[in-house]
């Protein structure tokens, strides 16, 4: 565990290990590649007015505070390691509203997982008509088509491919392991910003479900 480790990887890191063995090893074998340490971010980011725990992994529990490296604005930046910054959790944590954040919306997806694909080719439009209404995208890239730790180059590709125009972060380390395990990707999760807290969680494409469920959400 990196020297830095915040509260998800602390609490989480023990169902982290459980939910990926046999699917995620990155670690196993002698030709699994080395993961940068700059880009070994699992919770090092402070945010000292982050809500307090107990977090949890499941609906109405606190979401750990966690930080990654990836493009804020793919559409503004050069797609190279140069351009990468952290993104955290907490940097979406609106208690009064000033940010204009009302709900985040976490999702993890891999190059070899098509239902992530078939996502994504529609989630800049979503970002267009939902950002102005308070919602917030932080998609997460986990692995690559081999199903080892996805890269700079990988997420490159994958902001190109989807003209992504929301924030985009490498999960090389599979932080969010914790909330489900690699093989029911894409994983989304509609957070609360003003308390953190997970109001809906949802395993694979469920777009029939995830979609009504934020405009409810929204219109609260």
């Amino acid at each position: 565990m990196p020297s830095g480790a915040g509260p998800l990887t602390r609490a989480l890191a023990r169902v982290a290990s459980c939910a990926v063995a046999g699917f995620a090893c990155f670690a196993c074998g002698s030709n699994a590649p080395t993961i940068p340490s700059e880009l070994l971010q699992s919770g090092g980011c402070a945010a000292s007015d982050y809500p307090a725990g107990p977090f949890g992994t499941e609906e109405s529990q606190t979401l750990a505070n966690a930080c990654f490296q990836g493009f804020r604005a793919p559409q503004m930046v050069r797609h190279e390691a140069s351009s990468l910054q952290s993104i955290a959790f907490a940097d979406y944590y609106d208690p009064t509203g000033s940010k204009g954040i009302k709900l985040v919306l976490i999702d993890t997806s891999a190059v070899w997982c098509s239902a992530c694909r078939v996502e994504h080719e529609g989630l800049s439009e979503k970002n267009d008509e939902y950002a102005p209404k308070g919602l917030r995208i932080l998609g997460t890239l986990f692995q690559d088509a081999r199903r080892d730790p996805a890269t700079v180059k990988d997420l490159s590709n994958w902001v190109e491919t989807f003209s992504s125009n929301y924030a985009m972060a490498l999960d090389p380390d599979y932080q969010l392991g914790a909330f489900a395990s690699a093989e029911t990707a894409p994983l989304n999760l509609v957070v609360d910003a003003r308390t953190m807290k997970i109001e809906k969680k949802l395993l694979g494409d469920q777009a029939t479900v995830l979609w009504p469920f934020i405009d409810a959400a929204l219109a609260d």
